[in-house]
């Protein structure tokens, strides 16, 4: 895949992505991209934490993508579909003094709409957990990912294509009051 960093062997690049990535998430636990939740709030996020290895960090992606058996909204539905998502965080007012059940709930929907559309070509999951966790920081709580395997978080995401409450016991584990 091409790159900023030149690097043409894929498990290279994909070590260099994580300790770049990883770093770059560190400080965001120190400060957060500020945002509306909205598409150019994921955008921002996604940048941020991409801009240093891919060109199109920021941008929504122009092909189909699937994993495995699932594939992905189709690049000309993703901005309808994100615009749909934000205006019902916004419209919800954030979700701002939710029961925590009832808030569980609508970060699981969220997060699983957001895994479907998939906008970005790569860095979906990271960029993800983020606007997540910035939108769990708007209810006062934190998200700590580290809580929940890597495993379990990937495996509710596959399952919450079909079910978004599968996202439920990894966020509720993850989720702290601050």
């Amino acid at each position: 895949m091409c790159n900023r960093l030149n690097i043409r062997d894929n498990t290279a690049l994909k070590a260099a992505e994580e300790e770049i990535t990883a770093i770059k998430q560190y400080e965001l636990l120190r400060y957060p991209i500020r945002g509306h939740f909205s598409k150019t709030h994921l955008c921002r996020i996604h940048r941020f934490l991409f801009e240093d290895i891919y060109s199109f960090a920021g941008y929504f992606r122009r092909e189909q993508i699937g994993k495995a058996t699932t594939w992905f909204y189709p690049p000309n539905l993703i901005e309808r579909e994100l615009d749909k998502l934000c205006a019902t965080i916004k419209t919800n007012h954030f979700f701002i003094g939710y029961p925590f059940p009832q808030l569980l709930d609508q970060l699981a929907f969220v997060m699983a709409e957001l895994n479907i559309i998939h906008p970005f070509r790569e860095g979906n999951g990271r960029a993800v957990r983020e606007f997540i966790r910035e939108l769990a920081l708007k209810n006062s709580y934190d998200i700590n990912w580290g809580l929940a395997d890597k495993e379990s978080i990937l495996s509710a995401s596959i399952e919450s294509v079909d079910d978004y409450r599968a996202l439920i016991p990894v966020l509720k584990k993850c989720l702290t009051k601050d």
